[in-house]
């Protein structure tokens, strides 16, 4: 009787982890909606980059509210990027956008986005990475060897 009553108590057990197993969304599944979005709104070719912490040598510093806006429409892309405070340095991305190439991975819903923005004194190369959780990885490098990441959001330009 003990015997058959453990029986029954390990097939209840095993049976609940089953069906809990089966009702766990995957990765995948919880972030479709918000690569979707991004898709979307990559797809406009007019969009909005926010960034809010810049990166640099193990060093990251918050974004102030005033510097952390790209613009990004028609061909053309207007902002500044800063580094952080004690490396002083900034690259201007106003100006008109040539070189523009998107791939969508729809299997791992990463997004990548690079581009040369030609401003008046010189060229930058940039290139931006939306993971499928909707953050985004900003690289930006000029001709005089200046680095710049920054950590952010996409958004819809309206």
């Amino acid at each position: 009787m003990k015997k058959l009553i453990l029986l029954a108590f390990i097939f209840s057990l095993s049976a609940t982890t089953y069906v809990s197993a089966q009702t766990k969304q995957s990765q995948k599944e919880v972030f479709a909606p918000i690569y979707q979005n991004s898709k979307s709104i990559v797809k406009s070719e007019s969009f909005l980059y926010v960034g809010n912490m810049v990166l640099e040598d193990r060093t990251r510093e918050k974004l102030s509210d005033d510097s952390n806006q790209l613009v990004i429409s028609d061909s053309k892309m207007s902002g500044e990027l800063v580094s952080i405070k004690s490396k002083n340095k900034t690259i201007n991305v106003s100006g008109d956008i040539s070189d523009y190439n998107v791939n969508f991975n729809d299997d791992k819903q990463e997004i990548s986005i690079s581009f040369s923005v030609k401003s008046a004194s010189e060229t930058v190369s940039v290139n931006i990475e939306v993971k499928p959780n909707g953050n985004a990885f900003l690289t930006a490098s000029s001709g005089n060897d200046t680095l710049i990441y920054w950590t952010g959001k996409i958004k819809n330009k309206d």
